[in-house]
């Protein structure tokens, strides 16, 4: 699966709102914002978890550390 695939994959699972304004953002051709760095931080850490490269996290996990940083 080449890069391009894969974004589009990750594009499709993305919540309606969240779609529309990273669609918008690419459409403007604004510098990247707070949101579009954190999907491409999320989508280097499934990459490194697809590689075995670091843990999976449960969602469970993923609530506690919601949580603390709360």
């Amino acid at each position: 699966m080449n890069t391009a695939q894969i974004i589009n994959e990750q594009y499709k699972v993305l919540p309606k709102k969240v779609r529309e304004e990273l669609k918008s953002l690419i459409l403007k051709g604004d510098p990247p914002s707070a949101l579009m760095q954190e999907i491409e931080e999320g989508l280097k850490e499934v990459k490194l978890m697809q590689e075995g490269k670091i843990e999976s996290r449960t969602l469970d996990d993923l609530k506690k550390e919601l949580k603390d940083a709360q």
